[in-house]
């Protein structure tokens, strides 16, 4: 009743508010809190949950969702010869090179190469190609023509 006559009241609410910016802020500077924010976001969980468990802001964490898209990030690098062997199994199970592009989140350029390396005749690949105006076709052939265009050197050799 004393808070009404006063006008504590406002000024009580205004200072928690002002208490949980200051603990937001504080606790969006520490790059650990934030690197365990994209690492649970880069695992598929939400960004107000992330919010609630790190106790951070939630316009905050939802920046941070847009700008860590974990579409385009990866958990765990696999190696060349782990990913070598996954299209292999994927190609001799008779899928077409599109869906292994969008399983491995690989370009087409590299399930080609890698492909190509394994044994595969261009003969066998054509029959699952994709269409020549899909846009995975598109970057194949700019890269195709980027790599013709500069192709690599080799070191020369130190020992015969």
């Amino acid at each position: 009743m004393c808070e009404n006559v006063t006008g504590n009241s406002h000024s009580l609410a205004d200072q928690k508010k002002t208490d949980l910016e200051r603990l937001f802020k504080k606790r969006r500077r520490d790059e650990d809190i934030v690197k365990t924010a994209k690492a649970l976001l880069v695992h598929g969980m939400t960004p107000g949950k992330v919010a609630l468990l790190l106790r951070l802001d939630p316009e905050f964490v939802a920046e941070l969702a847009k700008t860590w898209n974990p579409k385009f990030r990866k958990v765990k690098y696999t190696s060349q010869y782990a990913t070598k062997r996954t299209v292999r199994q994927y190609f001799d199970s008779g899928a077409m090179l599109e869906k292994i592009c969008a399983d491995l989140q690989l370009p087409l350029f590299s399930v080609i190469t890698f492909l190509q390396r394994d044994g595969v005749s261009d003969q066998e690949m054509a029959s699952r190609m994709p269409v020549s105006d899909d846009p995975l076709f598109i970057e194949f052939r700019k890269t195709i023509s980027r790599k013709q265009a500069a192709p690599q050197r080799r070191s020369p050799r130190l020992h015969y």
